[in-house]
């Protein structure tokens, strides 16, 4: 458990918060937001080929689903 973890746990312990689910939810939100990494907007070239990726693996996927999953040979 790391020590941020065990800060928030202690909080919730010495101030019987987990008893009161708004505290709760706050201190647990605080938590998420501090250890979720940022998150931006693709923009772009970048987001063009996300798109594509994307589309090639549904394409995969369909693909395996009409004919089953392909068979390899293995030497």
């Amino acid at each position: 458990m790391t020590d941020k973890a065990k800060k928030i746990l202690e909080k919730m312990k010495l101030r019987k918060l987990f008893e009161d689910p708004k505290a709760r939810d706050r201190i647990l939100d605080e938590f998420n937001r501090d250890n979720t990494p940022d998150v931006k907007p693709l923009g772009g070239d970048q987001s063009v080929a996300v798109l594509k990726d994307m589309n090639e693996l549904g394409e995969a996927q369909e693909q395996i689903v009409r004919e089953g999953i392909p068979r390899f040979n293995v030497l």
